[in-house]
Order: structure tokens, then C-alpha cells, then sequence
């Protein structure tokens, strides 16, 4: 894709571990983080998932230089997509 084109070659290389990573953590949020009448809002589906995608997607080359730069990236999408939406520190 076009996200990956302009990337360095180390970033482009670690796309295929974010993606499982993303995925990994999709399916323990929706085992692990069921809703309940209290926590209605711990209803998750795909839409979550690209929403971590699309934060990625909106960087640059040059805010992307090093593979650790991808991960805090992503590490930061994840927690502002799932994390952001629990409401206790369990």
C-alpha cells in the first residue's frame, strides 16, 4: 500500500507483526472485556480495530524513522481506541 511505500524499510517490515498484535489484542479485549449491564460500553467490534490502523496511517515518514517509533505508534492507538474506553484499573 501507498502507508508503506513511503515508510523505511524497517518500519514496511514490521507492518505484517503489527497487524497480528492488533489482532492479538482485539480478541483478548473481546474475551476478556465483556459488557455488562454496568459497562454497556465494553461492546467492541472491527471498527475499533481500524480505527488503530487509522491512527497509524496518519503518520509520516519523518515521524516514523525508527521501527520503536511504529511501535510507541501503535502502542498509543491501541490504548486510544480500547484503553481509553475501560472504566476500572483491572
Amino acid at each position: 500500500g501507498k502507508f508503506l511505500s513511503i515508510m523505511s524499510k524497517d518500519v514496511a517490515a514490521s507492518s505484517l507483526s503489527v497487524v497480528a498484535g492488533t489482532l492479538d489484542i482485539y480478541a483478548l479485549v473481546l474475551k476478556d472485556m465483556l459488557p455488562t449491564p454496568a459497562k454497556c460500553h465494553y461492546t467492541f467490534n472491527m471498527r475499533d480495530v481500524s480505527k488503530v490502523f487509522q491512527g497509524v496511517c496518519q503518520c509520516s515518514r519523518e515521524s516514523l524513522p525508527k521501527v520503536e517509533d511504529l511501535v510507541k505508534c501503535w502502542f498509543h492507538e491501541n490504548e486510544r481506541v480500547f484503553r481509553d474506553r475501560l472504566t476500572t484499573k483491572q
